[in-house]
């Protein structure tokens, strides 16, 4: 379950702090598996997305039913793994073509080539609507912080998803801190993260064109390892940190005092988050503990709106959120700003592109 508060003001339980999201959503497969074996231990083989013509049985007046069509309108089928039987999944227009969970395994496992990258985790969610599998890749960055203490991050390649016609295809580039299980977004003009996908014409061409697209992210692993050392070397106090907070919560933009109080809170928490969090204690006093406190505070500590399962609402909102996403972008791309930078930074370091996305 999320970290949260532990009673004291402005105090942090870290206990439960560490769940990695991809983790809390899927089947963790535990061991290198081919795209078949990984989608049966989800239950996510032979679903057979399909769409019928959207048509429904209705009260005809005169005492009996009618069927009635919508014109331009199917429904989504899927068979379910468990009962073999039909079920809804959504309603979509003409254009839409689904992406079977198989293609979506073998994308990756193409996108790979047999790289020494696995299956780490694969599952749906929403009752089918959704789906995501990530392959761990056999890089990864480390940053050695106070007292030897070795930070690594992990670098996955994911696929996401949708089978209801909400949303497009997505396929990114997810780093995750293994200390703290905090999955990373930065703001690189010249490395594309994410690659989203429609779901029209025809799904093999496309999926070969992500998989074109996809081999320019890798550039965004070189970046992230770039740009993290440039913040780990960065020595600053806690008045300079706060300075960039106030402007990354947009304190000093606030309409009301009501308003201006509650992002001066944020920044307060986020404040605790950088002194207390065992992950980032050993890079007190540099921008990287800064940037890190934002990142830990989006993914496990920010408030959850709604009913429901927590655990699973904030994983996926770590996951896919834009929100998450631009908060996390406009802290690095504040804390870069407020460093001395070459001129050639100054250039490449434009307005925070808060959704790095191509779209084919």
């Amino acid at each position: 379950m999320p970290a949260a508060l532990d009673g004291t003001a402005g105090r942090f339980n870290f206990a439960d702090s560490r769940n990695d999201a991809w983790h809390q959503l899927g089947q963790q497969v535990g061991h290198e598996m081919a795209p078949a074996e990984a989608l049966e231990a989800a239950y996510m083989n032979g679903w057979n997305v399909r769409k019928v013509a959207h048509e429904q049985l209705v009260d005809d007046g005169l005492g009996g039913t009618v069927t009635v069509k919508a014109p331009g309108k199917w429904t989504v089928l899927r068979t379910n793994p468990h009962t073999l039987m039909p079920e809804a999944l959504g309603v979509v227009g003409d254009r839409f073509q689904p992406f079977q969970n198989e293609e979506t395994t073998d994308l990756l496992y193409d996108i790979t080539d047999q790289s020494g990258a696995h299956i780490q985790t694969i599952g749906a969610l929403d009752g089918g609507r959704q789906t995501f599998v990530t392959m761990l890749m056999p890089t990864h960055v480390e940053f050695t912080g106070q007292g030897g203490f070795k930070d690594s991050t992990e670098v996955y390649l994911a696929v996401l998803n949708r089978h209801d016609g909400e949303g497009s295809l997505r396929a990114l580039i997810s780093p995750v801190r293994i200390v703290c299980a905090n999955t990373q977004r930065l703001a690189e003009s010249l490395a594309v993260s994410s690659v989203a996908l429609r779901h029209t014409g025809a799904p093999t061409a496309k999926l070969a064109e992500v998989r074109n697209l996809l081999g320019i992210t890798f550039k965004y692993i070189d970046t992230y390892a770039t740009e993290m050392e440039a913040l780990v070397k960065a020595e600053r106090d806690e008045a300079w940190v706060r300075a960039v907070f106030n402007e990354v919560f947009d304190v000093n933009k606030a309409d009301s005092d009501k308003m201006r109080n509650g992002r001066v809170e944020k920044v307060t928490q986020v404040m605790e988050v950088m002194r207390q969090s065992p992950s980032i204690k050993p890079f007190t006093g540099t921008a990287y503990a800064a940037y890190n406190a934002v990142t830990e505070y989006a993914d496990h500590f920010m408030p959850v709106m709604g009913k429901g399962d927590a655990a699973a609402k904030r994983a996926v909102r770590t996951l896919t959120s834009p929100d998450v996403a631009a908060l996390k972008s406009n802290a690095f791309v504040s804390l870069k700003k407020a460093l001395p930078l070459t001129a050639d930074q100054v250039l490449r370091w434009g307005p925070v592109a808060a959704k790095e996305v191509a779209t084919v």
